[in-house]
């Protein structure tokens, strides 16, 4: 290791002192000292949600990370085994998600608070019917309950440390571990015959689209559909005119685009067994036209076979014009605001409840946008 010899002189106090190269560096010049500093980070908030299926166990992973610092933070937040599949991580431009070894870390660059969201699955092990998952937190991250959901005609949850609650089951920690076991209904001779569930009617829970617009009169428009059901079924969508499909996926997996057309059918089952629901993404492009110094546009979503309790859209405006609602069945939700991410523009955001047999719409009045300038 490279030294200098640092002599001290004065009165008092006098000697002589070794100190490294690196640290003197550090001690002439404060900004080296700030820039070598390591960046604080922390897990403020953890969120886990499960579901036991035949293979393992699926976690739902929410966490918010807090940073003090300006460069890039690793912050270990689970120990998984390491076989533990990963179905979908977070990468985005401030933060991400890695899994190496059992540990899952997140990376998060930039001061501020950063919210991460995932899905990890951890196979069981088996010792005979019992099935059991298990992972920890990581150290310095706050313990919380795991809230199960568990079909009971299904699965047996078996184990002292679960608790019945909240409408479901609750695993606490112990240390920072956590254990879930249990075992398939049909695994269980001996028991008596468990009532089945009612079937459960098909619908989308939730419907959200996001309608993106440019000068040039494009448009794209991404719509995502949270279905509740509890078998395999046949839901259909049928495209407004001059609509066409960019990409498609059923539970994260693609659907081929070429054999899809103005009618799509898509067969959809549940994401794993035992659960009620499956998602629906959509990816549409639309050439709207030249815009004009004013007129109108209209922003139609696609007809859905199945009932819609909810759909929400957000549409992203051209800056250069002042936007107002003047028709369509979709109210408006509070005022224009700024879009979100790394996309200009003015956003709009509309909703409508409990449809049926329709495509939610809405039509929009636009001029160009005077406000600030000399002549108006």
């Amino acid at each position: 290791m490279n030294a200098l010899w640092l002599c001290v002189l004065g009165a008092t106090p006098s000697g002589t002192a070794t100190v490294p190269l690196e640290e003197l560096v550090a001690l002439l010049d404060p900004k080296a000292n700030v820039a070598s500093a390591k960046p604080v980070a922390a897990v403020t908030s953890l969120s886990l949600s499960g579901r036991p299926n035949e293979v393992g166990l699926w976690v739902d992973v929410e966490a918010t990370v807090r940073v003090i610092s300006a460069g890039p933070a690793p912050v270990p937040l689970l120990r998984v085994g390491a076989d533990a599949v990963v179905e979908a991580l977070p990468d985005g431009a401030e933060a991400l998600v890695t899994v190496d070894d059992g540990r899952v870390t997140a990376v998060c660059s930039g001061a501020g608070a950063h919210r991460l969201a995932f899905r990890l699955l951890l196979r069981a092990a088996r010792d005979g019917r019992r099935a059991t998952a298990r992972f920890h937190v990581a150290a310095g991250v706050p313990p919380t309950p795991l809230k199960l959901e568990v079909d009971d005609g299904v699965f047996e949850v078996l184990g002292a440390s679960v608790v019945r609650e909240w409408g479901g089951y609750v695993v606490f920690p112990a240390r920072g571990a956590y254990e879930v076991s249990w075992a398939a209904r049909r695994e269980l001779a001996s028991r008596p015959q468990v009532a089945q569930r009612a079937p459960v009617d098909p619908q989308v829970k939730e419907a959200t689209s996001r309608w993106v617009t440019t000068l040039e009169g494009r448009a794209t428009h991404e719509v995502k559909l949270v279905l509740q059901l509890d078998r395999p079924d046949a839901l259909t969508l049928q495209l407004p005119a001059g609509q066409q499909v960019v990409r498609a996926r059923v539970n994260g997996v693609p659907l081929p685009v070429a054999t899809l057309t103005s009618v799509v059918v898509v067969e959809v089952t549940p994401t794993s067994l035992g659960a009620t629901e499956a998602v629906v993404e959509l990816a549409l492009a639309k050439d709207l036209g030249v815009f004009h110094l004013s007129g109108q546009l209209e922003l139609e979503a696609p007809r859905v076979s199945w009932p819609v309790a909810r759909w929400t859209t957000e549409a992203v405006l051209p800056k250069v014009f002042t936007w107002a609602r003047r028709g369509g069945s979709m109210e408006q939700l509070g005022v224009e605001a700024e879009a979100r991410g790394d996309v200009p523009g003015k956003a709009l955001f509309f909703t409508q409840h409990l449809i049926a047999a329709s495509a939610p719409s809405v039509s929009l009045g636009y001029s160009v946008d005077l406000r600030g300038s000399y002549f108006r």
